[in-house]
């Protein structure tokens, strides 16, 4: 099904030393990267609905990992700064499941309906060894790795913040709990760090197993370093974010040692907050349709707060979704910051352009 990893990237030593170089702010850095993503979608994976996941999940993964494997196939040889690497999907819900809930799959997502309809059910709320889903995921990750780890794939995931998690657990209510009752909403998110901690450590462990461990391994997850999803902080003020999200995300931060958020562009407005985070290796912006693109965001950022960016490492990278032509356009907010430009086309051949573009404006 795969194949070593230097089968798809065959300047992978080179690739590699330029990204270390990069997030080290080594002098022989380069100012930014580029990471490419051609049909992702346009290849569709395995459609979620038509597997039993609680009788036989592995038809899913192997399934889902030929998938992956297709996905390899078709970047091989790209010379962007992405190293080849698996990732797990079946959808939302896998997200808060660990904790409580029964997960409903669709064709392309899956979700859990809110468990906490009364406040005083957090209670009875458990960090359970024994949840179903706690343990189906642990084996979902441990599988996974078994199969790419011969082949020097390293394995990459995030979770749900301790905000996030506890929307997931709430539901649409817990918008106006920070108004109506603030103390319980703390008291849910003290919980849902602990459990964000909990459930990240135990999916490390599988990650980073003796039995599987090689030199990539920790490439994008590690026992000291975690990745953490701000989706919900698009519905917030700044005020409540930095509240009710901020002071969780970095005990999380804290506590592996290092740390990454995922957020949208439909959010801008919270984004500043991020930048206040300590331990923070790298922000994400993906791209909504209907908002201010991700580069139109950063430039905007770093006109109002200019003491938040730097080229060092006191300072975070930030990752943008772009085009080809963003990429090249908007190169020079490089010279304010660190900047990973992340590429999505349909084909190949687009973004092997896109990453000649890149290349040439990089070297001009």
């Amino acid at each position: 099904m795969f194949c070593d990893i230097s089968c798809y990237k065959p300047d992978l030593d080179a690739c590699m030393a330029r990204v270390r170089a990069f997030f080290a702010c080594a002098p022989n850095a380069p100012d930014a990267l580029i990471i490419t993503f051609p049909s992702v979608l346009t290849l569709r994976g395995p459609v979620l609905n038509q597997y039993d996941f609680e009788t036989d999940i592995r038809s899913y993964l192997d399934d889902y990992l030929a998938y992956q494997a297709q996905l390899m196939e078709v970047r091989r040889g790209m010379e962007d700064d992405w190293i080849p690497s698996v990732v797990p999907y079946m959808g939302i819900g896998e997200f808060s499941a660990f904790v409580a809930g029964q997960i409903e799959f669709g064709d392309d997502t899956s979700w859990c309906k809110p468990v906490l309809q009364e406040k005083h059910e957090l209670d009875a709320l458990r960090l359970d060894p024994e949840n179903k889903w706690f343990v189906r995921l642990n084996y979902v990750t441990g599988y996974m790795v078994q199969h790419i780890a011969p082949y020097r794939i390293p394995f990459g995931r995030g979770y749900y913040s301790p905000l996030d998690l506890a929307w997931a657990l709430r539901g649409e209510a817990i918008y106006m709990d920070f108004y109506e009752d603030p103390d319980w909403v703390h008291k849910l998110l003290d919980f849902t760090t602990r459990a964000t901690i909990w459930f990240a450590r135990a999916q490390a462990n599988e990650i980073c197993a003796p039995q599987f461990a090689h030199e990539l391994s920790t490439w994008y997850c590690s026992p000291n370093r975690v990745a953490v999803g701000e989706d919900i902080s698009s519905l917030c003020s700044p005020t409540h974010y930095s509240e009710f999200g901020a002071p969780y995300t970095q005990r999380v931060f804290d506590s592996f040692g290092i740390g990454e958020v995922h957020c949208h562009s439909a959010g801008p407005h919270v984004l500043p907050e991020f930048l206040k985070l300590k331990r923070m290796r790298q922000i994400q912006i993906v791209a909504d349709p209907n908002t201010a693109r991700p580069v139109e965001i950063l430039a905007n950022l770093m006109d109002k707060h200019p003491e938040r960016f730097g080229r060092s490492s006191d300072f975070a990278v930030m990752a943008v979704d772009v085009t080809a032509d963003e990429a090249v356009d908007y190169y020079d907010l490089c010279r304010r910051a660190r900047v990973v430009f992340s590429v999505v086309t349909d084909e190949a051949e687009e973004a092997k352009d896109a990453v000649h573009m890149f290349r040439s404006r990089q070297s001009a």
